[in-house]
This record gives structure tokens, sequence and C-alpha cells, in this order.
């Protein structure tokens, strides 16, 4: 990259975020002779050029790119710049460079086009993520979606969390994997599962789903690593990298106990270090009663108010109405309407329904 400017934007900005930057050319000569002499790192590398870089023309950016694993090329003038591969505009600020390289790299096959703009798609999406392990992500994932569904919005509630999937199980539902990508459960309630196999289409099946649902819920279930898991390209990250890049608002949860706080602190360092589009909401669950639950509101709330998140709910302790909804096999309406609980997540998704 040749102007020294977005050179060190574009270096900087990708090696903050968590990936290695192993060389910088000056000219196309070095940078050949770099990727010649270096072929197991070349093999396995994203080349990011401009072709203002010295000495470089469309027939020799497409022989580098053809030495290495992927090529991006940025440019202000595309149409003047069209003969070289794979090129974009210059990105404007460092969450469109990540979540562009993000979106790339996750399917390199594909010409990316620019994002659907947020407010002009018909899906609102939002992505549930847990600070660890049994805090009710998926509960509060498929109550929200029902809840949803009951407000006639169409709501489609998408099972990625790939270490432990739940919903089936919860809901004691059958043959999830249709052709059609989701299977219809309830009035204006439609529910999907991503498996190994469905990962390779996620941005499809999501582009559909954005089109044709007003809303769409995503359990995505720990995001502990969160920063590790959208700079790999292993399958178990595809939906947290799409959800961070896509969705409207990513929906962390977790619980008020020494290792639930724990967690939570530990994703929010990860967050202070992350780029992404979502906007971030927090919600701290089985909140104790009394002044114990109040001790344990303000601790959250001391913790996530540096990050200045778009949303922060509280949801108290009910275990009795969880516990009756699991083994009714049902969602918290249909086991009883009347808990503090539903009310809550009611509340929460007649905030979140447009």
């Amino acid at each position: 990259i040749a102007d020294a400017q977005t050179e060190g934007f574009i270096a900087s900005g990708l090696f903050a975020q968590g990936w290695s930057v192993v060389y910088r050319a000056l000219d196309t000569t070095s940078l050949k002779k770099y990727i010649v002499s270096n072929p197991e790192i070349a093999k396995n590398a994203l080349l990011l050029y401009t072709p203002d870089l010295a000495e470089l023309n469309p027939a020799s950016s497409l022989e580098l790119s053809r030495m290495v694993k992927q090529s991006i090329g940025f440019s202000n003038d595309l149409e003047k710049h069209q003969n070289y591969p794979g090129l974009y505009e210059i990105p404007k600020d460092l969450t469109e460079l990540v979540s562009l390289v993000r979106g790339s790299i996750r399917s390199p096959l594909i010409r990316q086009q620019s994002p659907v703009q947020h407010s002009t798609r018909r899906a609102q999406v939002i992505a549930i993520g847990s600070a660890g392990s049994g805090v009710g992500c998926t509960t509060v994932a498929i109550n929200i979606a029902m809840e949803l569904s009951v407000l006639e919005k169409s709501t489609l509630l998408i099972d990625a969390n790939f270490r432990a999937p739940s919903i089936a199980v919860l809901l004691s539902l059958r043959n999830l994997l249709t052709d059609e990508g989701w299977r219809s459960v309830a009035p204006q309630l439609s529910i999907s599962e991503i498996t190994q196999l469905r990962s390779n289409s996620i941005d499809e099946l999501m582009a559909r789903a954005i089109d044709e649902f007003d809303q769409i819920i995503i359990d995505l279930g720990s995001i502990s690593g969160l920063s590790n898991r959208l700079t790999d390209q292993r399958w178990t990250s595809k939906m947290t990298t799409w959800s961070c890049d896509n969705a409207d608002e990513l929906l962390i949860i977790s619980k008020p106990d020494l290792l639930g706080a724990h967690r939570l602190d530990q994703v929010l360092i990860l967050l202070e270090k992350t780029a992404m589009r979502a906007k971030l909401g927090f919600l701290l669950n089985m909140k104790s009663q009394g002044k114990k639950g109040d001790g344990e509101e303000a601790r959250f709330l001391s913790s996530i108010t540096p990050l200045r998140p778009g949303s922060m709910r509280v949801l108290a302790r009910d275990g009795r109405s969880v516990q009756a909804s699991e083994e009714a096999r049902s969602t918290l309406i249909e086991a009883n309407e009347r808990s503090p609980l539903r009310k809550s997540l009611a509340k929460i998704a007649s905030e979140l329904a447009r």
C-alpha cells in the first residue's frame, strides 16, 4: 500500500484486532521477493494492496494473488482500477475494515457486496451470547422469540450454540434440518439449527431469512474467547463472526455469582479490543431478591457502563417457572403466563419489536 496513512491505518488496525502482520512491502518487487522466499507463509496469507503500489499493474496483481491464499485490494476509484482483482473502496473506519476482512475470509469465493443497511432490510437481528455457561442464554432466546411471535412478528429462532445445541431438546422438536433452512413450529415462529454441514451456506441462509422474517433471534451460547473466534476460519466460529458483523444487537447475558462476574469481566476485556458493527447490550440474569440483589445489580452496572452499551437489563431469579417450562417442554407463556419472569421477558420483547 503506497499511501502511508492508509497503510498505517490498515496494518495497525488489523494488528490491534488480533491479526499477524507478517510483511509490509514498499514496492511490488520486494513484495514478490518476500512471497517467493516464504512460500509456507504465503500459502496461508491474506494479501492487502492498493493499485498505486510502485510497479504494480493488473497482470502483476493477479499473479501475486495466485501466490497467496487470498487477496483484497483497496481503491477510492473503483472504475479506474476495475481490472485489479478483489477490489473494494478504502474502508472509512476500523469497524468497516474488520468487517470486510472477516467477510472475505468467511466466504472467499463470493464477491462481497456492500452490507445491506440495517435501516432498509426487513428483519431486526438480535444475537444472544453468554459470558460463561449455565446463565440461561437459551431460555432467554427461546422465550423472547416466542413473545415476539405473540406480538404478531414473524420470528426465526436460530440455534447456533455449536458446543451444546439445546433448543430442539428443550422444546421436544425433531427434524429441524429442512431444505428450506427452518421449520415452522407455531404461528409466526420458525426454528433453525446451524450444523457443520449448514455452516457452509450461512451467508445465503441469513440473506433469505432477513428478507422473510420481521425478527431473528440467534442463540450463540458462550462467547468466551470471542477475539479468537473472530479471526479463525473454523465452522464453529462462522455464526459468531456473522453476528458481530451483521446483527443489530449482540446481547450478552451473565449471572451475578462469583464465577459469573469473573466470566463477564473476561468478556468485557475482549470487547474493549474488538471492533464490530453490532450494538452491545447486556442482561443480568438470575438476580437475587432484596439487598443482595441490589448489590448484584450495582456491580453489574458498574462493570458494563464503561462500554456504553445500548441496553442494560436485569431479570430476577425465577427457578420455579423455568423448571415448570422445562418439565413441560414448552415456553414460559405456555407453562405459566403469569409468572414474573415471563412478564419481564414479554416486556423485553415489546421493547425489541419494531
